[in-house]
């Protein structure tokens, strides 16, 4: 799909930043102010950069208006994930969405930082259970496989005090209403707050789909994954704007550093910048 500028004339895909990659644009911080983020081609607007994202066209109309960053602060919400300590953090999505290795990355954070997690594995998939095991083994994290509620009740009530759990959960259809009942029923009994793993590149309409569902089912965060492997990532934006908050956004493979914080500033660049 090809975009106009404001002459009329198609904007294509060449035509975006490719000169201005992450590599060259100034370091990000999350107290990075959301301000001053230029466009990358002169002729090319706001509207122009969403539209070529692939965003739904009335959240362009409530984002443009101002600077990108400034319009990305007022329409979305940016914070912080929950600590996972007053109640477990299960993280949900789609099979192949990345939830595991947002899930390591974090668990790898935690170790780091001198707070390993108790990690419990309630996907019963063989090849995802050896992947998070292998993941996080260099980290000495504990992984307990949920396999009836009486195990998971046990593993919550031996941890220590203060110990963080995170949650990999199922993948799930969110069309699927026997799919989406069987993942509350473990969060449930995990009694944990969850949160949405969401792949950039998706479709934005169905993005939105899986944002919408989450927040229904009482998701008020969300991690993005794979923005190094997505040029559009328009998805993104519509699914957040379902009401849930944007955390982390995962840029790349590795699993130490391979997370960054999300804030208005973070994603507009993003928006101005293809992965090299």
């Amino acid at each position: 799909m090809q975009d106009k500028s404001q002459n009329g004339n198609p904007t294509p895909m060449q035509d975006m930043p490719h000169d201005l990659t992450a590599s060259s644009a100034p370091q990000e911080t999350e107290s990075a102010p959301a301000h001053g983020i230029d466009l990358p081609v002169a002729h090319l607007t706001v509207e122009d950069i969403l539209r070529w994202h692939s965003v739904p066209y009335p959240l362009i109309e409530a984002l443009a208006g101002a600077s990108l960053a400034e319009g990305l602060e007022l329409v979305l919400n940016f914070t912080p994930l929950q600590d996972a300590v007053s109640a477990p953090l299960a993280f949900g999505g789609a099979s192949g969405s990345g939830k595991t290795l947002v899930l390591a990355k974090l668990a790898a954070q935690n170790a780091l930082n001198g707070t390993p997690p108790l990690i419990i594995a309630c996907d019963h998939n063989a090849g995802s259970l050896a992947k998070l095991s292998a993941l996080v083994q260099p980290f000495n994290i504990e992984v307990v496989v949920a396999r009836t509620p009486e195990n998971v009740a046990a593993a919550l009530n031996a941890r220590p005090e203060g110990q963080p759990v995170l949650c990999d959960l199922p993948g799930i259809c969110v069309y699927s209403a026997l799919s989406m009942s069987k993942m509350m029923q473990m969060v449930d009994i995990l009694g944990a707050d969850l949160s949405l793993v969401l792949p950039a590149g998706l479709d934005a309409e169905e993005s939105a789909d899986i944002g919408e569902m989450f927040a229904e089912c009482g998701a008020t965060t969300m991690v993005a994954s794979k923005m190094d492997q997505a040029g559009r990532v328009g998805g993104i934006i519509a699914a957040a704007a379902c009401g849930l908050s944007l955390t982390y956004g995962s840029c790349s493979s590795n699993i130490v550093g391979g997370l960054v914080s999300l804030n208005p500033t973070v994603l507009a660049r993003r928006l101005l910048t293809l992965p090299t």
